[in-house]
């Protein structure tokens, strides 16, 4: 593992998801990260599976969390220098963009 990667590793380890004892990376939120040949832009990939319960209120709390979780994934790794960051669900592909809360 390049210093990069042990870098970015370093900097997820540290993001505890809200309200949990348990950071992003050993709960199983994150799965995973690229990072570009330059060192420039990391790709995490993240696993959300079941953050979207039949409570509409409960859609509501996890929306908020995952917003606040995504939001610091962000900062934390453009602090560490990484000029861009993408998160990405790993089951489909999809980009998450921060939504208005």
């Amino acid at each position: 593992m390049d210093e990069k990667a042990r870098l970015a590793e370093k900097v997820l380890s540290g993001i505890e998801v809200p309200g949990f004892d348990v950071d992003v990376v050993s709960s199983g939120l994150v799965t995973g990260f690229r990072i570009s040949n330059d060192g420039r832009k990391i790709t995490v990939y993240v696993d959300f599976t079941g953050s979207q319960p039949s409570c509409l209120f409960c859609k509501f709390i996890n929306n908020t969390l995952w917003n606040t979780i995504i939001s610091k994934m962000r900062e934390k790794l453009k602090e560490a220098g990484f000029e861009e960051v993408l998160i990405v669900d790993e089951r489909f592909g999809n980009r998450f963009h921060l939504t208005p809360g």
